[in-house]
């Protein structure tokens, strides 16, 4: 499981070669590296790609055809594995290795279970083709609670920290840290999740202030901020006509707000739009620099 090492400045540096098998590093993922200064940094793996020096990377997006399957085997109390059947998409041998599986509706919901490590390959669990069978190996310790029938359903989570990518504007998985930019493809190393570091900035930002991940642009932070689309059929007003701007927050309410067209004009209107995306505050500026430039921050990533 994840400790926490406390090592010298240089260690931030160190990108680690795969220990036999491509899922396993000479760390547990999620791994804590704490500097003498307290900056902490998270063991990963990076994706098929070179990572980039200041920028925010994120873990794997889920995969809704490995969300809410049905359980294919009852599993009875004590159990230490659990499987399902996926729907359309496969899984490649050990990718949900040191992540999690959780029971989300019917028999059994409300637990959640570690997935093994896999010191050899197949050992967390085999490939699954689409629309196959995925069972996967538990962590030494954890077992089925409640047993599970063909009624209960399942989800399969990777690890925030296997195979992390570039941060998707707006993000779409958990954050695991900015790069050192050290790691070559398919490599290990640390990823510095909190203390001060460069990082891309996009947009305006201000110092003593929270910063979020960027939206519309991969791998930054962008001045905090929240944000409701308005959301209207497009349609011709006339000068003077009363038109309803519906604002809807992050779930999709409805905060309805009157507006006048102004009477010196015949305008065009189409404010239709999707929910808001709203980020976490994940640090505070230190030193601003300017839109695309990288600035210091202050990082606080959970």
């Amino acid at each position: 499981m994840p400790g926490t090492f406390y090592g010298p400045y240089d260690e931030r540096n160190s990108d680690y070669a795969n220990n036999g098998n491509a899922n396993v590093g000479r760390f547990p993922l999620g791994h804590t590296l704490i500097l003498p200064d307290d900056r902490v940094y998270k063991f990963c793996l990076n994706d098929g790609t070179v990572e980039i020096a200041g920028n925010l990377y994120q873990g794997v997006a889920a995969v809704a055809n490995h969300t809410n399957r049905p359980v294919d085997v009852a599993r009875a109390i004590g159990a230490v594995l659990a499987s399902a059947t996926l729907t359309g998409t496969a899984a490649a041998i050990d990718i949900y290795a040191e992540g999690m599986l959780h029971t989300n509706d019917v028999t059994g919901e409300g637990y959640a279970f570690r997935i093994k490590r896999a010191f050899s390959a197949g050992e967390a669990h085999a490939a699954a083709v689409a629309s196959g069978v995925l069972t996967v190996n538990f962590a030494a310790g954890e077992l089925i609670k409640v047993a599970l029938d063909t009624t209960s359903e399942v989800s399969f989570t990777r690890n925030r920290y296997h195979q992390i990518t570039l941060h998707v504007s707006p993000p779409t998985a958990q954050l695991s840290g900015v790069s050192p930019g050290v790691a070559a493809a398919d490599r290990f190393y640390w990823s510095q999740a909190k203390g001060y570091a460069a990082v891309l900035a996009s947009g305006t930002l201000l110092a003593g202030l929270p910063v979020m991940p960027g939206i519309t642009t991969d791998g930054s932070v962008e001045s905090y901020k929240r944000r409701m689309q308005i959301n209207s059929t497009g349609s011709v007003l006339t000068a003077g006509a009363n038109l309803r701007a519906a604002i809807v927050d992050q779930d999709g309410a409805d905060l309805g707000v009157f507006a006048v067209v102004s009477a010196s004009a015949t305008q065009v209107f189409d404010i239709t739009g999707g929910i808001a995306n709203n980020a976490p505050i994940i640090g505070v500026c230190v030193k601003a620099n300017a839109s695309t430039e990288q600035a210091l921050v202050d990082l606080t990533i959970d």
